[in-house]
């Protein structure tokens, strides 16, 4: 419970005012039994007299039992943008969670494609929901609890990002959810140029991600950057596994770039 709300006398806030209390104590989120005690609402009356502040679009329900205060200037979307309650829904549903992709690319400056998607790696399976103006996605990943964060933005919005290293890996690795390998040729030399510290973070995490990650990263750099760093050479020289294709989705066929141990199967054709 937050300091804030244990502070508060009980039944001390009416329901209908309970909105912009939140707002004007900090309080991001409240759980069903904080609305029950700043409000003194029985529980079987919580989500009745909620109801009236959601369809006023004052407050909204990212998951069961969690209330979030819309501020005014989110009112007429419905919803505010997730990077200001994903912190307290993820705590709310109990598991770890990253914001990758090509949401965590956009963060780190390079948006060559706004994202469409809110797109969110977690560590248990969790359904895709929308709010207001935004569509959440989430994939379940074993790496998430691990994954290096970016410390400026955890520091400034406290909300678990992939570092910009780390986002070169999770777009490398899922190039169909990041817009296909040519958005993500575009979004990796826009952050190899922005980042200059991705290097050490791509190596740090390498060993969390498929092998064939790393190597379309490298031969990415080396294709339409300016060259990968020896670090990531030395890491995918010294892979033992079977060479990996550039499009996993793509046709089986190609020609073998040795070096990163990549059959190029798709032509990449980014917009730098």
């Amino acid at each position: 419970m937050d300091h804030v709300i244990e502070a508060t006398a009980p039944g001390s806030v009416s329901a209908s005012n309970l909105p912009d209390w939140a707002l004007s104590h900090g309080v991001t989120s409240l759980s069903t039994k904080d609305v029950r005690r700043l409000c003194g609402i029985p529980a079987n009356q919580v989500s009745q007299r909620m109801a009236a502040l959601r369809k006023g679009a004052k407050l909204f329900s990212p998951a069961r039992g969690l209330w979030v205060p819309i501020p005014p200037e989110y009112r007429t979307w419905g919803a505010p943008d997730p990077m200001g309650y994903i912190a307290d829904m993820m705590a709310h549903l109990g598991t770890d969670y990253l914001v990758g992709w090509l949401s965590a690319a956009e963060r780190h400056g390079a948006s060559h494609h706004a994202a469409q998607v809110f797109q969110v790696a977690t560590g248990k399976t969790v359904r895709a929901r929308t709010f207001g103006r935004s569509r959440l996605g989430f994939y379940s990943r074993g790496y998430v609890g691990k994954a290096t964060v970016s410390a400026e933005l955890r520091r400034r919005t406290g909300v678990r990002v992939a570092s910009p290293g780390t986002t070169m890996l999770m777009l490398a690795a899922d190039p169909g959810i990041s817009g296909g390998i040519s958005n993500v040729a575009n979004l990796v030399i826009e952050l190899a140029e922005e980042r200059p510290e991705y290097a050490a973070q791509i190596i740090a995490d390498a060993p969390l991600f498929p092998d064939a990650a790393t190597r379309r990263l490298g031969w990415l750099f080396d294709a339409f950057g300016d060259g990968a760093p020896d670090e990531l050479v030395a890491y995918c020289t010294a892979l033992a596994s079977e060479p990996s294709f550039l499009v996993p989705s793509s046709p089986r066929t190609g020609r073998l770039d040795a070096k990163w141990g990549i059959v190029a199967n798709e032509e990449v054709d980014p917009d730098i």
